[in-house]
């Protein structure tokens, strides 16, 4: 009987490392889905999670506290319902993530809005993570 997915987002499950978000922010691999930007990289994880995740407003942008917590909040809400597909592909190929979801838009999302973009940019990474490694690839063999 297949495990049920978990909609929680416990406190374990959020990058606090500053080494680590450094480090995600200068090696990560970046996925786009319009107004969303992520920043993805393998990491050993200190916790037993899949993945540890940071959302990001820009202050630029939203100069009001509210609106930046607002669309955190929205963010962190559509991660928390979509995760379990990200998670099965990272149980799939054994991996720890850590993760920087950052919001690049110049308006305030709809909750409708932010489920879209939060589901594409899975895809893209979930896509991304089974595309076999460029890097051990032959470069003479074009076929």
């Amino acid at each position: 009987m297949p495990e049920t997915p978990s909609f929680s987002y416990s406190k374990s499950e959020r990058l606090k490392s500053k080494k680590l978000i450094e480090a995600t922010f200068a090696a990560g691999q970046k996925f786009k889905a319009w107004p969303l930007v992520a920043k993805s990289m393998e990491a050993e994880l200190p916790d037993d999670v899949r993945c540890q995740t940071l959302v990001s407003v820009s202050k630029r942008s939203f100069k009001r506290a509210v609106d930046r917590n607002r669309i955190k909040r929205l963010m962190r809400e559509a991660w928390r319902l979509h995760k379990h597909t990200a998670y099965a592909a990272f149980q799939k190929h054994e991996k720890q993530h850590a993760l920087v979801l950052i919001y690049v838009g110049k308006e305030l999302p709809t909750f409708e809005g932010m489920q879209a973009s939060m589901q594409t940019l899975i895809a893209k990474m979930i896509k991304a993570l089974e595309a076999p490694d460029p890097t051990q690839a032959d470069p003479q063999n074009h076929g």
